[in-house]
């Protein structure tokens, strides 16, 4: 009994016709795991692009105003909307802020508006100081992005991408927006 158990056991170690399916069986978890993840990640790479353009555009268009209405701020925020497509805004919030540096370099916000009703206020604000110039104006773009991964989304979940940038307007010493709060 145990010689033929033994001789079994040779004659399937010396067998090499299924080794290919064995192999692939061994090796395609781990590369299908491999391509998903990387395709996962280029993804994601392509949202927070979307999430830094969205948000240069939100400051270059609102700085080449010189007056501004809180309709046509709506209409910028819609705009950087669609720079983000394909991708869903739902989760996104966006906000443009005119900020007042005055002469003995404290920060107040001018106005603020947002696509969801956020506001900032000074307290919330850390101005780098080399852009902080005494009785200056300064315009702020934050954009927070909750992307929610497609492949294993309860695994990972959702990842927060943020970006922000100051710009001084252009046009003019400030964006004057006649009924913003």
């Amino acid at each position: 009994m145990i010689r033929s158990a033994l001789s079994w056991t040779r004659r399937i170690a010396r067998d090499r016709r299924a080794l290919g399916a064995i192999e692939f069986a061994l090796t395609a978890p781990f590369m299908i795991l491999l391509y998903l993840g990387g395709a996962q990640l280029m993804d994601a790479i392509s949202v927070y692009r979307k999430v830094v353009l969205a948000d240069r555009t939100l400051s270059d268009v609102t700085t080449q105003y010189v007056s501004i209405t809180s309709g046509q701020i709506d209409t910028i925020l819609s705009g950087a909307k669609q720079v983000m497509t394909p991708y869903s805004t739902a989760n996104t919030t966006m906000i443009i802020t005119q900020i007042y540096i005055n002469k003995k370099g404290k920060t107040k916000v001018d106005w603020t508006k947002s696509n969801d009703g956020t506001t900032i206020k000074a307290k919330d604000l850390d101005v780098p100081t080399e852009i902080a110039q005494p009785d200056t104006y300064i315009v702020l773009s934050q954009i927070t992005y909750r992307y929610q991964p497609r492949i294993a989304a309860s695994l990972i979940g959702p990842i927060t991408f943020t970006d922000h940038i100051y710009m001084n307007p252009r046009r003019s010493n400030s964006v004057n927006c006649t009924d913003c709060a």
